[in-house]
Formats: C-alpha cells, sequence, structure tokens
C-alpha cells in the first residue's frame, strides 16, 4: 500500500516542523505539547486510514456488450469484509472513478471504462484509494480483478456497396424490417428474439420458449466476409462488425464466413454477439488476445 500526501498534508507537517524547531530552540513547554498533540494527531490519521483500506474486496460486472473505444458502464461490488465500515473509497481506472461515501457490507457504483482495441481481456487493473480521515494523505493500491471479457470491434459504418447478390439494389438496401414477415417457415427454441415473435401456445404446452420463424423474399439471408469490404485486416473487422448490427437491427438473417470458421445465417441477439465475439477473437497476434 502506497501514500501521497496531499496539499493539507504539505501544510500540516510544514507547521508541524516549524513548531518543532520553535519549541527546540525556546525551550517552551507549551510548544512542546502542541507539537506531540500534533504528530499524534499524524499518527492516529495514518492508522485510521491504513485499517479504512483493509479487507475490501472489488467485483467487477461488464454489460452484455462492450466496443473497443468506446465507454460502456460497469457495475462495481466493494465488499467490505471488516467489522467496521469503511468510508470515502475511489476506485478509479484512468480518468474514470466510482466513489462510495460509506460501506458497511456491500455497495454498488457504476464506472465508466474503455478499451482500446478489440479482444479478449483476461482482467483489469484497478486503483483504489482514500483520503480518510481528514484528506492529510492518500493511502491507495492497485488491484488486478480478473475479468476475460471479450471486447468487441469498434463498428466503422460501410458506404460503399456491397458485392453480394439480391442485397443491394439501386441507392437503398432492400431489406425489409420484421414486421413485414408474412409467411411462417418454422418454430424453434427462443434465443433472444423480440417477445412479439414467441409463440405462446406451443411455449405454453410445452413449457420452454418457443419462436415463430418467417421468411419473406425481401429479406434473403447475408453472409459476411472480409473480401466483401476493403481497408486494412483492423477496418475490414470493424465494417464486418457494423454490418453485422445492420443487418441484425433490419431483421435480417445474417451469418459469418472467417478463415476456418463458419455460422449460418440466423438473427437474434444471441445470435448476433456471437458473431462480434468471433470478429473481436480473430487474429492470434498479441494485440489482439491482451
Amino acid at each position: 500500500m502506497k501514500v501521497k500526501v496531499n496539499r493539507a498534508g504539505v501544510f500540516f507537517i510544514g507547521i508541524t516542523v516549524f513548531l518543532g524547531v520553535s519549541a527546540v530552540n525556546t525551550s517552551n513547554n507549551l510548544l512542546y505539547l502542541v507539537v506531540s498533540s500534533l504528530l499524534s494527531f499524524m499518527l492516529l490519521s495514518g492508522v485510521f486510514s491504513l485499517y479504512n483500506l483493509r479487507g475490501l474486496e472489488i467485483e467487477l460486472i461488464p454489460p452484455k456488450e462492450v466496443y473497443a473505444e468506446k465507454l460502456e458502464s460497469f457495475k462495481v461490488i466493494l465488499k467490505n469484509k471488516k467489522p467496521f465500515p469503511s468510508f470515502a473509497i475511489f476506485v478509479e481506472q484512468g480518468q474514470s472513478r466510482a466513489f462510495f461515501p460509506l460501506i458497511k457490507r456491500e455497495e454498488v457504483e457504476s464506472l465508466a471504462l474503455s478499451f482500446p482495441r478489440r479482444g479478449l481481456y483476461e482482467s483489469i487493473t484497478l486503483k483504489v484509494s482514500s483520503s480518510f480521515p481528514v484528506g492529510l494523505f492518500e493511502r491507495y493500491y492497485y488491484k488486478e480483478i480478473p475479468l476475460r471479457l471479450v471486447v468487441f470491434p469498434k463498428p466503422i459504418k460501410v458506404e460503399e456497396k456491397l458485392t453480394v447478390e439480391g442485397i443491394y439494389r439501386g441507392d437503398q438496401w432492400n431489406v425489409s424490417r420484421k414486421p413485414g414477415y408474412d409467411q411462417l417457415q418454422s418454430v424453434r427454441e427462443y434465443r433472444g428474439e423480440p417477445v412479439k415473435l414467441i409463440h405462446w401456445k406451443l411455449s405454453a404446452k410445452l413449457g420452454k420458449f418457443y419462436v415463430k420463424e418467417f421468411v419473406s423474399e425481401e429479406s434473403p439471408p447475408v453472409v459476411l466476409s472480409l473480401d466483401m469490404v476493403d481497408g486494412s485486416t483492423e477496418d475490414r473487422v470493424s465494417k464486418l462488425a457494423y454490418l453485422v448490427l445492420d443487418f441484425t437491427k433490419k431483421g435480417t438473417p445474417v451469418g459469418l464466413r472467417l478463415d476456418g470458421t463458419y455460422l449460418q445465417p440466423s438473427s437474434g441477439e444471441e445470435h448476433k454477439r456471437r458473431m462480434l465475439r468471433e470478429l473481436a477473437l480473430f487474429g492470434d497476434s498479441s494485440g489482439i488476445r491482451a
């Protein structure tokens, strides 16, 4: 655990040293008493601040989707294992911080975090600090929190026409939205689709959620691949991430073909996140798997 002297602490130490020198030069008993009191106060402040940061456990819960270079709100759970509460605790990472005024047993706050690149993050280092009780000193330490978080690529908007038959015609995307489906094709298990697509009678009968799957001539399945877009590898991955989000939002069944990986066209939030995960982990360089 490290200690940083705050501005108030510098002033307090300066006054104490000045009075101490004066007490030695004048042999004034009253000054000796004042200096002793100041030193005792400083000692007690250090002991309380040390105890205040002991026995704390941190848990970090990420949102469902995290994209590179974008601030996302993480849930920070701070647990106090001591018999007495902790006060005025900061949990920080870079310029973002969460403040816990009082922690008796467990408190929850939000912390905005961003990641510079896509890929797998095994852990993240957070700074835990406090200037309790009087702000003379700041005690702090760094805690590595297990995370195993897959950060999705930063979406880059695709402006050019895609060379996919039946998808791009003229100047507009020829894709119908979910409400435009007319013909029931099949029924399958629920995978995060909108509630209005749930087959309630069948779900009630079988005790498990099922959804109705429709087809439309205006919404043919799409299979995305890196050769559909231009740019560097990172730009192509980011553009495919944008297309995954765009087609999913429009209700178009979308699949993904990468080196050694093929995901059949489908829809739903779970399928979307699976494709984004494959894009996030595409490549084996150290810059991808951090």
